[in-house]
């Protein structure tokens, strides 16, 4: 079959690596897999792809222009089946498709009702959420607040995820008086809440010495350095930007500290729990809660609580034993989250997704903007 999958682009985020893994599985199953980044100006990728998957790079700024190069991409490609991740390129994948003889799977990977947006934009969401052939939530809570005519056709399929390499021994990295390795990872902006991770640092580091690193990039890096500085703990917070390659970030962690406001299903804590990394977390909707098990590979915080997050880290920071039992505990949510399962929940997806007879399946021209 002919398979395009839709996104904003070609970076480090959790969307791009399930699109990258996604394709590539599509791919080595004989599928000619298509792969659009809506507001990416070139092909290159974060995250690798093999060479039978095609990149586009549509690079259109505005929804105006986006939904005019998804219609005309769906229009020159003429694809057996579109899928389309995060929620605005969902909304305008379902639009440009309108007339169009190609089914879409729309898969949420964040949590609409926290997400900024116009008022116009969740009912108009809520109306286009229809025409789906079906719809993919990451956790069954994200499920359970679809609009009831979506949720008969939503399925829940967890993100796939491997352990990583380069992690040192729970406990033997820093010793029973060294610093310990706070890990932070995101893109730098309010949703994350690194402005909550850092002050919740300043409480706690006096009392344990730790390092803090935050990896990523985004619109808040001068503001979360005044905020560091302001709170006399910037020479211990370190932000070096998005790590070379996939999952570099490990090798420089103790212990992981996720303290969004909001979330769809964290990556960065998929990864920590199947690699034995411990991990402490606010339990905001959705994911953390999903992911990890209080006590055994991690702890759970009131989200928000700023003074909460800082005795848990503390606690954690404190307690190497603790971390070695955690970082023991990673076999079930290895056999939760092994790609080779998740894959094939996705397969069972694809199959039986009715697609339309058509008369062009052969010789479709390629798109003009493929890279």
């Amino acid at each position: 079959m002919r398979l395009v999958i839709l996104q904003v682009g070609f970076g480090a985020g959790g969307a791009e690596k399930v699109v990258a893994m996604l394709a590539a599985h599509r791919a080595a199953a004989g599928d000619e897999v298509h792969v659009a980044a809506l507001g990416a100006a070139t092909p290159d990728s974060y995250f690798p792809y093999p060479p039978g998957v095609r990149r586009h790079a549509l690079a259109a700024a505005g929804p105006v222009a986006r939904l005019a190069a998804i219609r005309r991409l769906l229009r020159d490609l003429r694809p057996d089946l579109a899928i389309a991740f995060l929620t605005k390129v969902n909304a305008l994948t379902l639009t440009a498709g309108i007339g169009l003889p190609v089914p879409v799977i729309v898969s949420e990977r964040n949590n609409p009702a926290r997400q900024a947006a116009h008022p116009l934009w969740r009912p108009a969401q809520a109306l286009l959420m229809r025409r789906a052939a079906a719809a993919v939530m990451q956790t069954d809570r994200a499920r359970q607040d679809l609009p009831r005519s979506v949720r008969a056709r939503a399925h829940v399929i967890a993100n796939p995820c491997e352990p990583l390499p380069g992690l040192a021994p729970a406990g033997a990295e820093t010793g029973a008086a060294g610093p310990v390795r706070l890990v932070a990872v995101g893109r730098l902006d309010r949703q994350k809440g690194f402005d909550l991770l850092i002050a919740a640092f300043a409480r706690m580091h006096a009392d344990r010495p730790a390092r803090l690193t935050i990896f990523g990039e985004g619109p808040e890096r001068a503001q979360l350095t005044a905020l560091a500085h302001r709170l006399g703990v910037a020479e211990k917070v370190e932000m070096p930007g998005a790590t070379d390659r996939p999952g570099g970030w490990i090798g420089a962690a103790d212990l992981l500290v996720v303290p969004s406001r909001f979330e769809g299903f964290p990556n960065v804590i998929a990864e920590a729990v199947v690699t034995g990394l411990p991990v402490v977390a606010f339990d905001c909707d959705y994911g953390p809660r999903e992911l990890i098990r209080p006590g055994e590979n991690g702890l759970l915080v009131p989200p928000e609580d700023v003074s909460a997050l800082a005795a848990a880290m503390t606690r954690l920071a404190g307690d190497p034993a603790l971390r070695r039992r955690m970082a023991a505990a990673a076999g079930p949510s290895r056999a939760a989250l092994d790609p080779a399962r998740i894959l094939s929940d996705w397969d069972r997806l694809i199959a039986s997704v009715p697609r339309p007879a058509r008369a062009d399946q052969a010789g479709a021209p390629a798109s003009a903007l493929s890279s």
